[in-house]
């Protein structure tokens, strides 16, 4: 917009992260008048779509894309990318020096929850891998110029996890470590086609067997039963014949994830230690356990060791911790969680996305219906031929959540012109900070690597 435009009271919003519940949101606020400011830590708004899904999913993550473009590419959207929470922008000073109607916390969870072994995180890239920095790595490492962390894959690592999002980690190490060793025997190998078709298939039609290779499975280690991995939603309603069945069904996904991508499995195992050799971690010693009650036990201390000369921890994403917002536990406390409120007063803090669930994963963002979970579960990890609309689901909650909060902001004062025209230079100095120059069209084409992944 231009700030000739603002020549009326109205309502200003500040939407810190743009990917598609944040995208969703703002669109939602600015078409009902407000005038929105859009925060994003990085060039490109896509979250977790571009860094953490895996980049397999390039049909829809391109369609995601877009759809996040056109919500965003609105007049009453201000993009102000390379601005982050902490970095380039303090939480407190947004609430009590801007003069907001109110801000919606959608940055997402993308802190790893912590390995649960005391001081294992001195090993972290020294032996143990975080599941998100993996993702992004594998996501980006192809392009020219990408300058993050590099990993190293080797044959045998260990995955310490359960839900989908573990399972993307070890897709990853089985089809990277295929590829390579495919190479080394001049192969050539395709990502998609292993993806898609699974290991045995797409080494048979070289010639090859799994067992040629020599390249030992990575293990995947759960400290719940089978039964009990989150791969699909189970109501709390359910009758007990039908959560049987599901449960049931997700021992069925897991056997064909396993069957199509070749990793292995073991249910009961929690860790309880890391092995240490020459400062680096290689390896973890394991607990068993049981399920009682719903309740995990350890049952016998340290009953097993394994060793491998990586170690990626995928047991869960959780918000950033931002200073000023309450918080107990891994999630922020809330004054109306109904409506995503953490804090009222002049300017409403409120929270949408995966910040107000307090989850990262992937499945989070699907849809949880009872009878279609398992579908939507297989056809997200590659074990169908349905296509899966990957953002809809959190797109109709973000939607939700957004016509909550411009109910709760619309009873609000609304801010006079010339006090929009002071917002509206503090978020220029931001733009220009960033060398965002009010295009947001021209900015994307700029920022996006011509060898995008």
């Amino acid at each position: 917009m231009t700030d000739s435009e603002n020549k009326s009271s109205r309502h200003v919003m500040a939407v810190v992260g743009a990917a598609t519940a944040g995208s969703e949101i703002a669109r939602i606020l600015a078409e009902r008048g407000a005038l929105v400011i859009v925060f994003e830590q990085n060039p490109r708004p896509y979250g977790k779509i571009e860094d953490g899904l895996p980049r397999w999913h390039v049909k829809q993550r391109k369609d995601e894309y877009e759809e996040i473009n056109q919500r965003l590419d609105h007049p009453n959207i201000e993009y102000v990318p390379m601005t982050r929470m902490g970095r380039e922008l303090d939480f407190e000073e947004l609430r009590t020096a801007w003069g907001l109607s109110g801000i919606v916390l959608t940055h997402g969870a993308w802190k790893d929850r912590a390995f649960p072994v005391e001081g294992a995180d001195q090993f972290i890239d020294r032996g143990l891998v975080y599941q998100n920095k993996l993702i992004y790595w594998f996501n980006h490492y192809l392009e020219k110029t990408y300058d993050g962390p590099r990993y190293d894959l080797t044959p045998g690592a260990i995955v310490v996890g359960g839900g989908l999002a573990s399972i993307d980690v070890v897709k990853v190490l089985q089809i990277e470590m295929t590829l390579s060793a495919m190479k080394a025997r001049g192969v050539a190998g395709d990502m998609l086609a292993l993806e898609r078709e699974g290991i045995d298939p797409v080494l048979a039609a070289s010639g090859l067997k799994y067992s040629d290779l020599g390249v030992a499975p990575c293990k995947l280690y759960y400290r719940r039963r089978v039964l009990d991995m989150p791969l699909s939603d189970i109501p709390s309603d359910a009758p007990e014949k039908r959560a049987s069945a599901l449960r049931q069904a997700r021992a069925k996904i897991l056997e064909k994830a396993q069957r199509k991508f070749l990793f292995e499995f073991q249910e009961l195992r929690a860790p309880s230690g890391v092995i240490v050799e020459n400062g680096v971690m290689v390896g973890v010693n394991f607990s068993r356990t049981e399920v009682a009650d719903g309740q995990v036990r350890i049952v016998q201390e340290g009953a097993e060791t394994a060793r491998a000369p990586m170690t990626i921890s995928s047991i869960g994403s959780i918000p950033e911790p931002i200073p000023g917002i309450p918080q107990k536990g891994e999630t922020y406390t809330y004054v109306n969680q109904k409506i995503g409120l953490l804090m009222d007063g002049p300017t409403g803090v409120f929270a949408a996305g995966n910040v107000l669930t307090g989850k990262g994963n992937i499945k989070d963002s699907l849809d949880s219906g009872s009878e279609i979970g398992t579908l939507v579960a297989e056809a997200y990890l590659g074990l169908s031929g349905e296509e899966l609309k990957i953002a809809e689901a959190a797109r109709k909650e973000a939607a939700a959540s957004g016509e909550k909060i411009a109910d709760a902001v619309s009873v609000r004062q609304k801010i006079a012109p010339e006090q929009v025209a002071i917002l509206l230079d503090r978020v220029r100095k931001h733009q220009r900070a960033a060398g965002y120059e009010g295009n947001y069209r021209a900015w994307i084409a700029k920022v996006t690597p011509p060898d995008l992944h």
